[in-house]
């Protein structure tokens, strides 16, 4: 009897300790420090996300993705990218702040959900079979496009701008919940990348791209 009580309090002691570091996990993960872009800098953009970048990919127009598990192309948007894309893949481990924010101000143009699959996000791919958003917004004749990706373990992809509001560089415009992946669209004949595989990069912060022929003169 002794043997059981003890078992018993071994096993409560257990449990209390597992539900302590879930819910500080779960604090953890869903935490939202302040951020600062460089507002005083035009013609550039910033990473809509924490993480590593996992992948840059350059295409003579808008990438396939798929639906259903079929391959689909995104022709209502192909307009945009007539002269080719870049798409920089940013992985968000599970460690990362997981708030999306927008790479450029602007106006948003296009917010599309698509189901999907949830293959793990750092797979190759991934952005074009999973559960995603995609959301494109627009600076005069510039348009940049943020990808929320689903994986294995975030299941759930949240935006929370619609078609024609406007927001500003840094601004929050999502979040993906629990780790997974998010892209950039770029036009290809506009923008030069300026970050590489496997760079870490901060939302709202990190410099990822400028426009051509663009000097950087950042005022602090």
């Amino acid at each position: 009897m002794r043997v059981l009580k003890m078992n018993l309090k071994s096993y409560q002691k257990f449990l209390a300790v597992g539900i302590c570091s879930i819910l500080l996990f779960t604090v953890y993960f869903y935490r939202d420090p302040e951020r600062t872009p460089p507002l005083n800098e035009r013609g550039i953009c910033i990473s809509p996300a924490d993480g590593t970048v996992l992948y840059i990919k350059e295409y003579d127009g808008f990438p396939e993705v798929y639906k259903d598990g079929n391959k689909y192309v995104l022709k209502d948007i192909e307009n945009y990218y007539r002269n080719g894309s870049y798409v920089i893949g940013i992985f968000m481990s599970p460690f990362d702040v997981h708030v999306n924010r927008a790479p450029i101000g602007g106006e948003v143009v296009y917010v599309k959900h698509f189901d999907g699959g949830y293959y793990p996000a750092f797979g190759s791919g991934v952005e074009g079979k999973n559960e995603r958003n995609v959301i494109i917004i627009k600076n005069g004749t510039d348009y940049v496009g943020v990808v929320q990706i689903a994986g294995m373990v975030a299941r759930r992809t949240v935006s929370n701008v619609n078609e024609g509001d406007y927001v500003t560089i840094g601004q929050r415009i999502g979040i993906i919940k629990l780790g997974s992946q998010a892209a950039v669209i770029l036009p290809k004949d506009k923008y030069e990348v300026l970050v590489k595989k496997d760079d870490k990069v901060y939302a709202g912060e990190t410099i990822i791209a400028k426009l051509k022929n663009k000097t950087l003169q950042i005022n602090n």
